[in-house]
């Protein structure tokens, strides 16, 4: 029986060598080859990434992003304006303060004249009935005070109502505490010295004494009082 002679597998090396056992350049890749190549990474050995349809989905679009832009600009322009509005009527309030209460200093100095003129006139009362002398200086004095009174009420200067008036504490000053019946508590019975406001604020309160609570009858008088009550 006549064997044929199998012709042996080349190996890898040796493919396309020529009789003399130089290597033939081969022209095309085999098919591993190319599987590699396609495998390999881009660029500096990173792979490129490129976004899915997932990731895509979560990111806002174009539109999206605008409009929250704008509703941010909005807020701030929004609150710009009302600071602006805010500082723009504080500095009309203060220009008013200015304005309203630049002769305060001088107000001030001329109450004390005012005091005077009314202690003048007060003790001028009693002497005006000994001397018929005096009625043409008392006549001066009521005259000067009340020029002085017309004045201040032109610049806003209005005097605080005390006698007969419930004590407040922003309007008046207490100086003395004063038995008084037939009066309630906390009631101003006499003024020492005048108040005065400025365009309705306080410059000076005015001095006041106050009626107190009565006090407590002792023990004894409230017994004996309630033994004539029972008897």
């Amino acid at each position: 029986m006549v064997m044929k002679n199998r012709k042996a597998p080349e190996e890898p090396g040796k493919q396309g060598t020529d009789p003399e056992g130089s290597e033939a350049p081969t022209d095309s890749l085999s098919g591993n080859d190319a599987e590699v190549l396609e495998a390999q990474p881009i660029g500096d050995g990173e792979a490129i990434d490129v976004p899915g349809e997932e990731e895509g989905c979560d990111r806002p679009s174009v539109e999206e992003e605008l409009r929250q832009e704008l509703q941010k600009t909005s807020d701030r322009y929004l609150r710009l304006a009302a600071d602006f509005d805010n500082f723009r009527k504080r500095q009309v309030k203060e220009r008013q303060d200015i304005v309203a209460f630049a002769n305060e200093s001088l107000v001030l100095d001329i109450l004390p004249v005012l005091d005077n003129l009314e202690r003048a006139l007060t003790a001028s009362g009693v002497s005006r009935e000994m001397s018929g002398g005096m009625a043409g200086v008392v006549k001066g004095i009521e005259l000067t005070m009340r020029m002085f009174q017309q004045t201040l009420t032109r610049n806003g200067v209005e005097r605080i109502l005390a006698v007969g008036q419930k004590f407040d504490p922003h309007r008046h000053e207490a100086i003395a505490q004063v038995p008084a019946d037939g009066v309630e508590p906390e009631t101003i019975t006499e003024e020492a010295e005048a108040g005065y406001t400025l365009s309705g604020r306080v410059i000076r309160p005015a001095k006041v004494k106050v009626a107190r609570p009565p006090a407590p009858a002792p023990r004894e008088e409230t017994e004996k009082a309630k033994e004539e009550t029972d008897a």
